[in-house]
């Protein structure tokens, strides 16, 4: 069942994504036609915080892998 998620940074707890999760469990990655609304700073391949600028992932084209202990999900 698809549900929405809140994905914010760890550090500062700035809003990143609003994401569409599809099926269970954890979320590893996020594929970027999923992405609902995207807050985040590319610089280069790298994804970034826009209040903080720590690093939450890499741009891997069709998703971006997230660092996980970067990222704090939310309902």
């Amino acid at each position: 069942m698809p549900r929405i998620l809140r994905v914010e940074c760890a550090e500062c707890g700035a809003l990143l994504f609003v994401y569409l999760k599809m099926g269970e469990g954890r979320l590893w990655h996020c594929w970027k036609n999923r992405i609902l609304r995207d807050y985040t700073v590319r610089e280069g391949g790298e994804v970034r915080c826009p209040r903080c600028g720590g690093l939450v992932g890499l741009d891997k084209g069709a998703f971006i892998n997230l660092k996980q202990r970067a990222v704090r999900i939310t309902r």
